[in-house]
């Protein structure tokens, strides 16, 4: 462990303007959370309550727990300050001298907030693709947290306001301080029960039976909020799961109809009906029927390859796949980045007009993870536009680098005279109903920079 993360109380007392209301971003039930910036970055600093039962063992615990845990899914813990410091308080009318005890944790600051703001009691403000992701992230994090280490770590308060976004709304799982380092994923029980009223699982609730379902039954809860409002549980419990389902994937088809955000609105209803499938099942009462949490991981990645099939596949509709005789790309084959984990990584695409016509393009892909420069315009007869594909920063790929992304590129022959601001996704929209649209689907790749190493 670097010295740098011994991090001095004077030093966070002056970044935090001596943790001022001014400073303050958030609190919770352990401590008070503050913004500071440090060594040239924006952190989050949590000062923790003087709480009778946190003894040192516990902090010590909490610590070693975060310090171990990397992953793109949970929060970076960037430091830390343990002090003890002698302070007049009153005690009984009178004036003594104490010995306090400082105890302050330190991560990354993340722009987005937290996930709760996002929710509201009959729905969630952000776009399909954007929750699609924030699930993926979530899973994939609590993956880590249960399976990376030689004694799985269970969180134990998972819930949205737990769940940190950063500018580019990226999921990261937060506040770590009811977790346990334990022995084995067998149940273990504990005398004393602590966390958040609607996310524990029945049997924690009814004899303080923790086991690896408890994050299950928790995450089960966040995606049916998030798919559906804080009012999700309840109308859930009414309607019951067929109902439900139906009610989730018509009001989600409706809002994807209003705004097409994404290139196919059958492959997000599929993603859809998946995740509150999901989220059914990891809500039962009884532990041992609910998944775990590779089963849902797993599951997920059988639907990104499932549809990754579906993108590939020859369109039976007006679209014509790869083999475009309206406009040429370059590479044909797939979009190829050579990732590096936190750094923004691009690539150019070279799109070739090779008729006598004006050709009006409209590309579609991930916003939340791509950037476009440009994503729509008019190309004149027999020349060329090069797009610039930016992938934009992420802390790491999966361990097999596989992204299950695809980019794809509408074109159109159009009237020369049509400008690049009438050159909308309304215009192709339109124009899907009357003439032939081409689209070009890339499947894009990651690829290890230690693959070009020579051997």
């Amino acid at each position: 462990m670097s010295d740098d993360m011994d991090i001095k109380l004077q030093m966070l007392e002056s970044i935090t303007n001596n943790f001022s209301e001014e400073q303050k971003v958030g609190s919770g039930g352990y401590g008070d959370v503050y913004r500071g910036m440090y060594n040239g970055i924006e952190i989050a600093v949590k000062k923790l309550h003087q709480l009778q039962g946190l003894d040192d063992k516990e902090f010590d615990n909490e610590f070693r727990n975060l310090n171990r845990v990397h992953h793109q899914n949970v929060v970076k813990l960037v430091g830390y300050c343990y002090e003890l410091r002698k302070k007049y308080v009153t005690h009984n009318g009178q004036l003594i001298l104490a010995t306090v005890m400082e105890r302050i944790l330190c991560f990354e600051y993340m722009q987005g907030g937290t996930l709760d703001k996002h929710i509201k009691d009959d729905s969630c403000d952000l776009d399909w693709p954007t929750c699609y992701e924030i699930i993926r992230g979530t899973c994939e994090g609590i993956y880590h947290l249960h399976t990376a280490y030689e004694k799985p770590i269970f969180h134990l308060d998972l819930k949205p306001a737990n769940i940190l976004l950063d500018k580019n709304k990226k999921a990261k799982i937060a506040d770590l301080g009811l977790s346990k380092l334990v022995a084995s994923t067998q149940t273990h029980k504990t005398e004393t029960v602590k966390g958040t009223q609607g996310y524990m699982p029945p049997e924690y609730v009814d004899s303080g039976s923790v086991s690896k379902k408890f994050d299950v039954f928790s995450l089960g809860v966040i995606i049916m909020k998030l798919m559906d409002g804080n009012m999700g549980r309840t109308r859930h419990s009414e309607m019951g799961n067929e109902k439900f389902i139906e009610h989730v994937c018509e009001n989600w088809n409706k809002r994807l109809q209003e705004k097409r955000g994404h290139p196919s609105n059958k492959i997000e209803s599929l993603r859809v009906k998946k995740c509150v499938e999901i989220a059914i099942r990891c809500v039962v009462p009884e532990r041992k029927e609910r998944p775990s949490i590779k089963d849902v991981v797993d599951e997920l990645e059988q639907l990104e390859a499932e549809i990754k099939k579906m993108s590939l596949a020859p369109n039976e509709s007006n679209e014509r796949s790869c083999d475009s005789k309206v406009l040429s790309v370059d590479p044909t084959l797939e979009l190829r980045f050579i990732f590096e984990p936190r750094k923004d990584i691009s690539c150019c695409l070279q799109l070739t007009n090779t008729t006598n016509g004006s050709i009006a393009f409209n590309i579609m892909t991930n916003e939340t993870k791509y950037r476009t420069q440009p994503s729509k315009g008019i190309i004149s007869p027999c020349s060329k536009r090069y797009i610039s594909v930016t992938l934009l920063a992420q802390d790491q790929a999966l361990p097999t680098m596989q992204c299950n992304d695809t980019f794809l590129v509408q074109s159109a022959n159009v009237n020369k005279n049509l400008t690049s601001a009438e050159n909308t996704e309304e215009f192709f929209k339109e124009a899907m109903k009357g003439m032939v649209v081409d689209v070009v689907k890339l499947p894009i790749v990651y690829v290890a920079l230690d693959q070009f190493s020579s051997q």
